[in-house]
């Protein structure tokens, strides 16, 4: 039983599309949900891509220095070989071996044959199939991204994760709720939703952790 908050990091300056419906706000975020960490004791986990690491190196240095745990953020799972080749150099510079990778969409069959870094141990993805080798922690809630776009308001989309949350509890099961700061500077810029959520996990008494910190606990 435990409630995982899975941070997405995978702004650029130059990704129109996103920024026409979300704006240029995910560094801005991301500094705030480091302070709303410390002030708290929460732990947060972190998956950047390739793209993140190359152009904003400074906030995975930011993400580990404060504690948090950070791992990969792979867009195109149909393309892990080519996205792993230019995303592995970056958490070389960065002195970080990943161990997991999180997903934008479900896991899929044939992807256990695709050739994955032998370091990886576990994977999080909006359901699918569970992978072969890997530890597989599926997210459960609606990402915000995708509700904002559905037209939900961030009450609409609060109250629903809650839900879930409090069925976690009574079911004595996991939960993962995942997150792009870029959406969340639209849709929550003084983070007063995303707080209310962890708030409500204590309450409830799901403990806030990471996957990393689960892969020494029996699946």
């Amino acid at each position: 039983m435990y409630c995982c908050l899975r941070v997405d990091l995978d702004y650029v300056p130059w990704d129109t599309p996103d920024a026409q419906d979300f704006g240029h706000g995910e560094p801005a975020i991301v500094l705030k949900m480091l302070e709303l960490a410390r002030t708290t004791g929460y732990k947060f986990h972190f998956f950047a891509s390739h793209r993140v690491l190359r152009a904003l190196p400074a906030i995975a240095e930011a993400v580990l220095n404060d504690g948090h745990d950070l791992d990969w953020y792979c867009k195109h799972p149909e393309r892990f070989e080519e996205m792993w080749l230019l995303a592995e150099p970056l958490f070389r510079e960065l002195r970080h071996q990943p161990l997991g990778v999180a997903l934008k969409a479900a896991w899929m069959a044939e992807y256990d044959d695709a050739d994955l870094p032998g370091t990886l141990a576990f994977v999080s993805t909006f359901g699918g199939v569970a992978p072969r080798d890997l530890r597989f922690f599926p997210v459960e809630t609606r990402p915000a991204r995708e509700a904002y776009r559905l037209g939900m308001s961030a009450r609409s989309w609060t109250d629903a994760t809650k839900g879930i949350l409090r069925d976690g509890a009574s079911r004595n099961r996991g939960v993962t709720v995942a997150v792009r700061p870029q959406v969340l500077a639209r849709f929550d810029p003084k983070l007063a939703f995303l707080r209310e959520i962890l708030d409500l996990t204590s309450a409830i008494g799901l403990p806030i952790v990471t996957l990393r910190d689960l892969l020494a606990k029996p699946g």
